[in-house]
């Protein structure tokens, strides 16, 4: 069985996904980093080795309780020949209305200029 398909199953549950957020804070990565080794076919020893780190790396990783570093997250999307992303997302919420612009700062926004096309901040 394929790890996507056994995190599908496991995720469905509600209360067990509840208790994994509050008991695992970097699951996400763990998630990964598991499932990674998992396709492989590899033991933890197997995969640090393939990874250049100790095995007892790898277990903590996976416990999801440790943060690991960008440069281990480097060294396994190399050894792995994946891409690693990190970005930032704004959470959802609620979008607030915009004020009511007032007539004095609507008549200040005419009067700004806009910056030099040639892109200069002189």
């Amino acid at each position: 069985m394929k790890w996507e398909d056994i995190r599908r199953e496991w995720f469905a549950d509600p209360n067990f996904a509840a208790a994994f957020d509050r008991d695992y804070p970097y699951h996400e990565l763990s998630l990964e980093i598991g499932g990674l080794r998992a396709d492989l076919d590899m033991t933890q020893t197997e995969f640090g080795r393939l990874v250049g780190v100790p095995q007892s790396t790898i277990a903590r990783l996976e416990s999801g309780t440790q943060a690991p570093s960008v440069a281990t997250l480097k060294r396994i999307a190399k050894a792995t020949d994946t891409e690693l992303v990190i970005e930032f997302r704004h959470p959802k919420r609620k979008r607030r209305a915009k004020p009511q612009a007032t007539a004095a700062s609507s008549a200040n926004e005419r009067r700004e200029k806009p910056l030099a096309a040639s892109g200069r901040d002189d």
